[in-house]
């Protein structure tokens, strides 16, 4: 795990979002719904004739709405697969100022010098970013 991947967290959230609401938008669309009606009767003595409504997706439709599902379901699993990652990731951090870092930082979105003056109590941009680079780094050599 590096900075960069931890950078992405926030974006991968957003794109998961953006996602979910595609794949609703597109399994609550209604545009390419087609209705008709056919004649038909019960199973049972007295056979009456009656009108039965139907409805479906176009036939032109069927091919687009799955391939658009699948895609937007593939991407949606590569999404959480990498975020679920980094937060597994973030779990196994034993320093509770690492933790902090990475939580105001990229969970909750501050700027360093925000996240350096709620974790160590002053205003230095560089503080906890410093501080994150090297357990990352020192991180790294021990595997």
């Amino acid at each position: 795990m590096n900075i960069k991947d931890l950078g992405e967290y926030g974006k991968l959230k957003r794109e998961a979002i953006q996602i979910s609401q595609s794949l609703e938008r597109l399994n609550d669309s209604k545009a390419n719904l087609v209705f008709d009606t056919v004649t038909g009767s019960g199973q049972e003595s007295p056979y009456q004739k009656r009108t039965i409504p139907i409805r479906g997706l176009s036939y032109k439709y069927i091919k687009t709405y799955e391939k658009r599902k699948k895609g937007l379901g593939d991407r949606l699993d590569r999404c959480l697969d990498k975020i679920t990652e980094i937060e597994d990731f973030i779990e196994t951090v034993q320093c509770p100022n690492i933790r902090q870092i990475i939580e105001y930082r990229y969970i909750q979105g501050l700027e360093w010098g925000a996240v350096s003056r709620r974790v160590y109590g002053h205003a230095s941009d560089t503080t906890a970013l410093m501080a994150l680079t090297r357990y990352l780094k020192a991180r790294s050599e021990k595997c």
